[in-house]
């Protein structure tokens, strides 16, 4: 790759646009069988271009190592060659390897080695596991998500009693979170993956915009010499997903008053059933009587139509004739006819017929796809994922590295919120809460459109350039673009024809089709109309990420790093609540910011007799970029029917914000076999968009019901880290921690009421919590049989 096209790669890249290395350091001693070091002796690593020599005493170091398991070879003139497999490397530790090298005695001797890895790895300063593919590809799991769960203080993505919207996911160094609503996306392939790493406490300077934990994964790069497959396929047959009866079963909770012909003609009050059955049921007055009737709300309508008390015979819904239109209003089909599944293929290697042109252009391409079918059909009958990732790698030069990632993925299914917040239902346990000692379960239950169908749609490009100036000096240079769309609407609307006849009375589709007037069903009143689908959701937000830092190992001693990073988000929000016949409390949320962020950092790590220790300080620069309303409580603002005043609102610029975050994070090896450490942090973290540029209008009252107040501090932990490690028998671990975490300026709602009496809530910065726990992990390393580990967290 010529300048000219590297300088168009770059000027392409910045139009897309993270800001973490992704890398580890391989070092050691190179000596001969006496102890003698071997002063220029060669070592690199198998399949890279990454190598070096041997100095005076035979420290050899690589650094910008990607994560993985390699082989070095090591050479000298006069000895044989060594061979050293199974060589781990983890995101940001070093792995050290001693080499003793022996005079060749014959012509073509070549010495292998298996690397151990040490049960406890003296550089880590903290609560960390390190999954290998070897780890991934034996656990009885399909996706990162479980992998990482199975972590000592991680509960889902709940990392040390916070949320989720408190942790950083990154893939290759590239951060992906919604900055719509601090959630991380996951959703990645597990066979692209080569490392996880799980960070729960002790985060070095360079990484920023956390709280809580700190998730690095890695993908494969694909191969330069040949081509690779890797698959993984879960399918499970369909079947119910409830215990005990069908919901559409004749003696059902929502159908046995109806269809019983003990009660269902006569009533449930005729003395056929007992009083405890009578209470554990709906109460009917029997179909007789409802046909008697003078006049029925048929669906659709409000005009009463007569039946058998009139003498017009063919409009008659005789007492027959009116369960079979209920049975036509309930038919909602529960039955789970396909499967869930999980399809997870990756495929690499070297680009054909121009790989070797383009310094070993390789790719690695993946997709995944995941279906869950829902406990009863709402909306849509099923969650459903699609991910695509691809990765292209070029050596571009000696010590360059140019690599570009991209991620697509498409999530459909149902709206978990009537408030238009995004989010699906997903599992049975979600679905059943959502039943569960609420209003209108029968309308959730039959009806098909209670809550709205949902999409969301995620983008992701990044590109990386690294250059190792020296064996001691690299750096890098990362562009990224994140956008996150939702959309939430209604399904098509219902026919409201007559499409079925019962005693010549006419039913239209309903339940099913969205319907939004006023629409009720027979005898048990059902809702199909009025309520449904109220949520609505327009948003996109995009992330535009540039950063640069720089690696050097100043001596055996000092690793310094140092960085910059520049983050632009682009919010156009827009989501709320909508129903035509009761619009009262219904919402519209929007926003339209441009928030900017900038971050340096600079950190040490030094290595000294085998402790570790890392020093470091972190500033943000965090600036709303918007002008907002210059307020007091209890003003006319906030009055019944103001709203319209926010246009007319004094207005003034938000002051940025600039935070110090000072690091700390001790490794101190007590015998050769255990080690205490130490940790110690001030992380900051940009609070859920809408307690930073929300105000919330009812439309129908036109009356301001919340605001939000961007000059709020950021929301700020203080953590604290104590732990100690032991190697039992060369194989075991065992890890005992304890930790402390305050939590301050965190934003919470806070009720004011205007002089005219509306309610409305402003975000204040007055939530403060602290959290403290008690973590034990003990953990087989490695094992022909079995391997694994206990965890237990408090």
């Amino acid at each position: 790759m010529g300048l000219k096209q590297l300088l168009l790669f770059f000027i392409i890249a910045l139009f897309s646009s993270s800001l973490l290395a992704q890398s580890g350091k391989i070092n050691g001693f190179i000596k001969d069988s006496s102890g003698e070091p071997l002063p220029g002796a060669t070592v690199v690593i198998e399949g890279t271009l990454q190598g070096t020599a041997a100095q005076a005493d035979g420290f050899y170091q690589i650094l910008n190592v990607k994560p993985g398991t390699y082989t070095l070879k090591a050479t000298f003139i006069g000895f044989a060659p060594v061979l050293i497999e199974n060589v781990a490397v983890n995101i940001d530790l070093t792995t050290e390897i001693d080499i003793t090298m022996r005079e060749e005695t014959f012509e073509g001797e070549e010495i292998v080695v298996l690397a151990e890895r040490p049960v406890v790895q003296k550089d880590v300063a903290s609560s960390q596991s390190n999954i290998s593919k070897e780890s991934l590809d034996a656990l009885p799991i399909t996706s990162v998500t479980d992998a990482v769960a199975l972590q000592a203080g991680v509960q889902g993505l709940s990392v040390r009693g916070s949320g989720r919207d408190e942790i950083s996911f990154n893939l290759n160094g590239f951060t992906l979170r919604s900055e719509r609503s601090n959630s991380p996306f996951t959703g990645i392939s597990i066979t692209s993956i080569e490392n996880v790493q799980v960070q729960t406490g002790g985060f070095s300077a360079e990484y920023g915009n956390l709280r809580s934990g700190l998730i690095n994964v890695t993908s494969k790069e694909g191969e330069r010499d040949r081509y690779t497959l890797d698959g993984l396929i879960r399918l499970t047959p369909p079947q119910a997903k409830n215990v005990g009866q069908s919901i559409n079963d004749p003696n059902s909770y929502w159908l046995r008053p109806y269809l019983d012909d003990d009660v269902a003609w006569t009533g449930t009050d005729n003395g056929a059933w007992d009083s405890y059955t009578q209470d554990e049921y709906p109460s009917f007055q029997g179909w007789n009587a409802f046909s008697q009737s003078t006049s029925l709300y048929i669906p659709a309508t409000f005009l009463p139509k007569s039946t058998l008390s009139d003498d017009d015979p063919t409009n008659d819904l005789t007492p027959e004739a009116a369960q079979q239109a209920f049975l036509w209003q309930h038919r909602k089909d529960f039955a789970i006819t396909e499967p869930d599944y999980e399809i997870d293929l990756t495929f690499g290697g070297p680009v054909p017929y121009v790989s070797e042109r383009f310094g070993d252009l390789r790719f690695s391409t993946s997709f995944r796809e995941t279906q869950t079918m829902y406990l009863v059909p709402l909306s849509r009958d099923r969650y459903k994922q699609t991910t695509f990732q691809s990765k292209l790698t070029s050596n571009v030069a000696s010590g360059m590295k140019v690599s570009i990632d991209g991620l697509y993925s498409r999530e459909t299914g149902t709206s978990a919120s009537q408030a238009g917040n995004p989010g699906f239902f997903v599992s049975p346990s979600g679905i059943a809460g959502s039943m569960d000692n609420v209003s209108f379960i029968e309308s959730r239950l039959y009806a098909s459109d209670y809550w709205a169908p949902t999409e969301q749609t995620t983008f992701n490009l990044g590109a990386q350039f690294t250059h190792s100036i020296s064996n001691n000096t690299f750096y890098e240079v990362k562009v990224n673009n994140y956008i996150s769309t939702n959309s939430t609407n209604p399904s098509p609307l219902r026919d409201t024809t007559d499409v079925v006849f019962f005693g010549g009375v006419g039913f239209d589709e309903g339940p099913f089709g969205f319907f939004d007037e006023t629409s009720f069903g027979l005898a048990s009143g059902m809702r199909m109309g009025v309520g449904m689908s109220t949520a609505r959701d327009s948003s996109e937000v995009s992330v535009l990420s540039a950063s640069f830092k720089i690696t050097s190992q100043l001596d055996r001693v000092n690793e310094v790093k140092a960085g910059l990073e520049f983050i632009r988000t682009n919010s156009r929000v827009n989501y709320g609540s909508f129903d035509k016949v009761l619009p009262s409390g219904r919402t519209r949320s929007v926003w339209n910011t441009t928030p900017i962020r900038i971050a340096a950092f600079v950190q040490d790590k030094l290595e000294f007799n085998g402790m570790i220790a890392n020093l470091g300080l972190r500033l943000t620069y965090s600036d709303p970029n918007v002008n907002w309303y210059d307020y007091e409580p209890f003003t006319d603002l906030f009055n019944t029917g103001n709203a319209s005043a926010l246009d007319t609102a004094a207005t003034s610029n938000v002051k940025p914000q600039i935070v110090l975050q000072p690091r700390l994070g001790v490794s101190f090896p007590i015998t050769d076999q255990s080690k205490f450490f130490f940790n110690y942090g001030h992380q900051v973290q940009l609070p859920d968009p809408e307690n930073l540029y929300l105000t919330r209008v009812e439309p129908f009252t036109n009356t301001v019901v919340r605001v939000a107040a961007p000059e709020n501090k950021l929301p700020k932990t203080v953590s604290y880290e104590l732990g100690y490690e032991h190697n039992i028998l060369e194989n075991y671990l065992v890890r005992v921690s304890g930790y402390y975490k305050d939590l301050s300026n965190q934003p919470i709602q806070v009720g004011y009421t205007s002089r005219d009496n509306n309610s409305y809530t402003v975000s204040r910065a007055f939530s403060y919590e602290d959290i403290r726990g008690f973590e034990f992990t003990f953990r087989k390393q490695n094992g022909r049989y079995f391997w694994g580990e206990i965890n237990y967290t408090y």
